[in-house]
């Protein structure tokens, strides 16, 4: 009992030194290195420098903070100086600290860049050296299993799938659909404006229900008035995720019951539900559609023969 008791003791004292040192050593030893000189040769600075690490959060609050500045500040003139408002974390670091910085988000440091050819590297990189930010628990909601979110093999195998659902013939057939959509959007403008030279609309809801209507015909079978409830239930997730990605997740928060998590899963239970009759009515309305829907299950049945991605 006394031996069992010892190896707990020394596991406690184990688990607190780790966390100790990647909540503290590590992140400060980061820091410093890429403050030395000589580490961005290429932009000729010495070092790179950005807002100094807080133990646990890190940046966190100062990046809610400049984001609800954004958000409650108003534009006075329509132009296209939009940087501070859509990402004013790089609009007030980088003219602090250049444009290249180093920040905190909780223990886990990123680096901000512009230079084309730094994006361009990263980007083009096959090596594995640039890991994917894997996604906050809370925001997986909205963006599932595809592939934003995805690495390696399981990346290839849904990258080949959506090739086959996405080429150009196919696409070219959602053209009618795309077409009729907009003479829709016309005739009703038509109808607001009633034969006055003038007339004010908010542009902005037209173009969204546009949108909508496109995305659910095409990738449906449906009209906008049919999926409209998914796409408010969408929107509101939407919500509930930007606030979740600006805030350092604790492992099991999203089990707690409080009135967001409980939010989140009436969300992703009411969009689950819709999706799935909204799949179950088309699919026997329309056995042979062209809709996104239909091509991307066609393409994942064939796996079993040709991964689905024989050529016909």
């Amino acid at each position: 009992m006394p031996s069992l008791l010892l190896i707990l003791i020394l596991w406690l004292l184990f688990c607190i030194l780790k966390l100790t040192l990647s909540l503290t050593w590590v992140p400060l030893r980061i820091q410093t290195h890429f403050k030395k000189p000589g580490i961005q040769t290429h932009f000729k600075k010495p070092g790179i420098s950005g807002p100094k690490y807080k133990i646990i959060f890190g940046n966190s609050a100062e990046i809610r903070r400049l984001f609800a500045a954004a958000a409650e500040s108003k534009s006075t003139c329509i132009n296209h100086d939009i940087l501070h408002r859509v990402a004013p974390l790089y609009y007030e670091w980088s003219r602090k600290y250049g444009k290249t910085f180093l920040y905190w988000f909780g223990s886990q440091p990123r680096l901000a860049m512009s230079d084309p050819d730094m994006i361009k590297e990263i980007l083009m990189n096959t090596s594995g050296s640039f890991e994917k930010i894997p996604f906050n628990p809370q925001s997986k909601v909205l963006f599932g299993g595809g592939l934003v979110g995805l690495d390696g093999d399981k990346w290839a195998l849904h990258r080949r799938i959506t090739n086959q659902a996405f080429n150009m013939e196919r696409v070219k057939g959602w053209v009618p659909e795309i077409v009729g959509s907009i003479a829709k959007m016309l005739e009703k403008w038509e109808g607001i404006r009633g034969g006055r030279d003038e007339f004010e609309m908010d542009v902005h809801k037209e173009l969204h229900d546009l949108s909508a209507d496109i995305i659910s015909t095409t990738a449906f079978g449906s009209s906008y008035e049919e999926g409209k409830r998914i796409f408010t239930l969408r929107e509101q997730q939407m919500h509930l995720v930007s606030q979740a990605l600006r805030s350092v997740y604790i492992p099991g928060f999203r089990f707690v019951p409080t009135k967001k998590n409980r939010e989140r899963r009436r969300l992703e239970n009411e969009t689950r539900e819709a999706i799935r009759m909204l799949i179950k009515n088309n699919s026997r309305a329309r056995e042979n559609s062209r809709n996104l829907l239909s091509s991307l299950m066609s393409s994942y049945k064939n796996q079993e023969g040709c991964w689905g991605f024989c050529s016909s």
